[in-house]
């Protein structure tokens, strides 16, 4: 009797063992995401419209990256409800390199990619909530694009800035830098949503007067147009975080200038020869070491003829009195 009781007991604490595994298993399982390869990724992106993506340092998760991934896993039911998108995770130094995480020096780091547009998240690691809120009230881009039609249009810059204050950042092309901080631009225009404009203007589409007005040099640079005046970013960091930051009372700290007035159309031409100079100095160096070829070769050439003509005259000279 005693031992048929001992089995029965030891029978339902097996049961009760194996009831409570399965029910963690699932838990367990949740905290991990679909891995993609990266070719796999890359054509997802080019199908869909959202996804969110947890790029790693490797394929296995630790660290920082490991917090993301339970995070990102335990709200991945509540994103693919609300926007029927993808959630998954990666080790790809390619899109790690094009969204701009390589120059930021993050190892791990959630991509929402919205129709090819990244937004790099800069919430904390842990934060559930947090992050469910990020990415489901992100999923259109806020950045204005800007030309040279529209920029003081929109922005109101030279007249006091009635439409608020515009932290701007001037690109471009060839800079391989400005296609990097594009994921992170978005995400400052996302901590700034409802405070502050953010735009981006391009030299090269149809920005040039403008980028030139303001004396860009270096791409990519940030301005923040406030009351009237502007403040230039000079600091190395260009992290979401220090960009906004300075946007919100950081500015405080830099010099405040003028808004200079557009320039006339020959000085803006001028000034856009000039920077073309600056930019193709193995062009400028090649023109000039074939115009100093040339010289040397006429005052070689005219040398020769000078040298040549006083012995013509001397022989011409001594053939006469011959005669």
């Amino acid at each position: 009797m005693k031992l048929e009781t001992l089995n029965m007991f030891w029978r339902f604490d097996l049961i009760l063992v194996t009831f409570l595994l399965c029910q963690l298993y699932p838990v367990v399982g949740n905290n991990r995401l679909e891995f993609m390869a990266s070719e796999e990724l890359t054509q997802l992106l080019n199908e869909e419209k959202y996804v969110v993506v947890l790029l790693s340092d490797g394929e296995e998760c630790q660290g920082k990256c490991q917090d993301l991934e339970e995070t990102l896993a335990s709200v991945r039911e509540d994103i693919v409800e609300s926007l029927n998108a993808w959630v998954v995770r990666s080790h790809s130094p390619e899109m790690s390199k094009e969204y701009g995480l390589i120059e930021l020096k993050m190892s791990s780091a959630i991509v929402f990619v919205r129709s090819g547009v990244p937004l790099l998240y800069s919430g904390p690691p842990d934060d559930d909530e947090y992050m469910l809120h990020y990415i489901i009230t992100n999923v259109e881009s806020v950045v204005h694009p800007l030309g040279d039609q529209t920029f003081e249009h929109e922005t109101q810059a030279a007249t006091g800035a009635t439409t608020g204050d515009w932290l701007v950042m001037f690109t471009k092309g060839g800079c391989n830098s400005c296609n990097y901080m594009r994921a992170t631009l978005e995400s400052v225009a996302a901590g700034l949503r409802g405070k502050k404009n953010v735009a981006i203007v391009d030299r090269d589409t149809d920005g040039g007067q403008t980028t030139r007005r303001f004396g860009i040099k270096e791409f990519p640079s940030f301005i923040l147009f406030r009351l009237g005046r502007m403040y230039r970013y000079d600091l190395p960091l260009k992290d979401a975080a220090t960009l906004v930051a300075f946007a919100n009372d950081g500015f405080r700290n830099a010099r405040a200038e003028s808004i200079p007035h557009p320039k006339t159309p020959f000085d803006d031409l001028v000034e856009q020869c000039a920077d073309w100079l600056r930019e193709n100095p193995s062009i400028v160096n090649a023109v000039m070491y074939s115009v100093v070829g040339l010289l040397v070769v006429f005052l070689v050439a005219a040398m020769g003829f000078f040298k040549s003509s006083p012995a013509k005259a001397s022989k011409k000279q001594e053939s006469k009195k011959k005669k």
